[in-house]
């Protein structure tokens, strides 16, 4: 596969984990019977509160934290795979990053540390890795 076709790929497994966290937070909103706006809890006859659930609000930190994440591997993945890399070192940044930002988010939703920590830094190294690719391609 071309780098073109692997950030297709795992951009896409990126996407689609974000969608899963966004299905996750609604999800967890069922289950407890809790909503923020009174009319989500009036259609659903459940209760209208001031605050998230714990779990719900735990669920929406990790996923945001995903999307601050994804933004910049979107951004930069792109433009990696656009300077032509060596396809197995976009394999290892573009599967690395996938990975570790699943993990993350397993690692959130479980309360586990120094895993979740480790994961996101991972995941940061690797958009730094192909962001220095990038730039010293086009210098």
């Amino acid at each position: 596969m071309t780098a073109q076709q692997l950030f297709a790929v795992f951009g896409t497994v990126v996407a689609l984990h974000c969608v899963v966290m966004a299905g996750l937070t609604g999800t967890l909103r069922v289950m407890r019977k809790q909503w923020i706006n009174p009319e989500d809890a009036k259609m659903n006859k459940g209760e209208q509160v001031e605050q998230d659930h714990p779990d719900v609000a735990r669920a929406k930190r990790a996923h945001y934290n995903l999307l601050e994440n994804a933004v910049p591997f979107f951004l930069v993945g792109y433009l990696y795979a656009a300077v032509a890399p060596n396809a197995t070192a976009a394999l290892v940044y573009y599967a690395t990053f996938a990975g570790t930002r699943i993990l993350h988010s397993v690692f959130y939703l479980w309360g586990r540390q120094p895993f979740r920590t480790a994961m996101f830094a991972i995941g940061v190294m690797c958009i730094v890795g192909m962001a220095t690719q990038v730039i010293r391609t086009a210098v």
